[in-house]
């Protein structure tokens, strides 16, 4: 039987400038947790600076729970413009430092998951990672075109995966896996530039039942072309997830209960995971690449015209 991991991610910054409310936040992240210990899932909880030194128990607690808490960066709020995209190699190291060294001093160890915010990066992000010791995050955003905040992903790989050193958008031998949000290529919002993805707040549950359905019934046709299945929602803790009456608890509600039925409906195991655990299976399916990955290019037509 095909195994299906599933894991949601939460952004979680309350603290930012524009919205401050430490509460909110809060209410957010005990509402995600008795969600996930009512649903038997598991969360991984992206948190920037600011938010970890208010909500340091919180986290602690989630964290002996079972659930994985790592680094999310956005780099205004550490008085740097607002995308993490725009920076080389050394400034990023150093804004990644400066959120490390906060992260290990309230966790008491240093995170090995990350994400930036609007999964602003460009070339140089992936080495900066790799050389402060992060093992695996959510970086990539497949097909997103936003050049207006440092996001261009173009036809980047849609599933787990090593990174290229010098190229964000092909797979390569960057010691950190990727593992990328749950996408609908073919529904596009935003003018086109971006699409449908399996963001609680975005749609309701009946339209990602249909992302859902699409990305199991390709992820399984693909047999072992694609060694690692998954599905991976995502949300913020900027919503009351605590109230019976929002909207998007019942959305999450709705997710939840739609995977583990597609994935009955196709004959696949329901697996709750981390991000963490996806890459480590990850990493014991596919050895790190020595020497980097060469590109295939399909030359048959050649013939015609030489």
């Amino acid at each position: 039987m095909e195994k299906i991991l599933f894991n949601i991610q939460v952004d979680c910054e309350s603290t930012q400038r524009s919205i401050n409310d430490p509460a909110l936040g809060e209410r957010s992240i005990r509402g995600l947790g008795e969600i996930f210990s009512e649903t038997g899932v598991v969360g991984t909880f992206v948190v920037i600076p600011s938010d970890i030194r208010v909500h340091t128990d919180i986290y602690r607690a989630l964290e002996a729970e079972g659930h994985e808490v790592g680094l999310h960066i956005h780099p205004a709020e550490q008085g740097y413009g607002e995308f993490f995209g725009v920076y080389g190699l050394e400034e990023q190291v150093k804004i990644l430092q400066e959120g490390v060294d906060v992260f290990a001093g309230c966790m008491g160890k240093a995170p090995e998951a990350f994400t930036p915010g609007y999964f602003s990066a460009n070339d140089h992000t992936y080495p900066a990672l790799e050389a402060l010791g992060f093992r695996h995050g959510t970086v990539s955003m497949p097909t997103r075109n936003l050049p207006q905040c440092a996001c261009v992903w173009g036809n980047s790989p849609l599933d787990v995966h090593y990174p290229h050193r010098y190229n964000r958008s092909l797979v390569g031998d960057v010691d950190f896996v990727d593992v990328p949000p749950t996408v609908d290529v073919a529904s596009r919002m935003w003018g086109g530039a971006h699409p449908q993805d399996l963001r609680i707040e975005l749609v309701d549950a009946k339209n990602h039942w249909y992302t859902i359905e699409k990305n199991v019934v390709r992820q399984v046709a693909a047999g072992e072309k694609i060694p690692v299945k998954y599905l991976k929602a995502l949300t913020h803790n900027i919503f009351d997830y605590s109230s019976p009456q929002d909207f998007r608890r019942e959305t999450m509600l709705g997710v939840i209960s739609a995977v583990r039925e597609i994935c009955e409906q196709q004959g696949c195991a329901f697996a709750p995971a981390t991000v963490a655990e996806i890459a480590a299976e990850y990493r014991r399916s596919v050895p790190l690449p020595e020497g980097g990955v060469k590109l295939d290019l399909d030359t048959r037509g050649r013939a015609a015209w030489i």
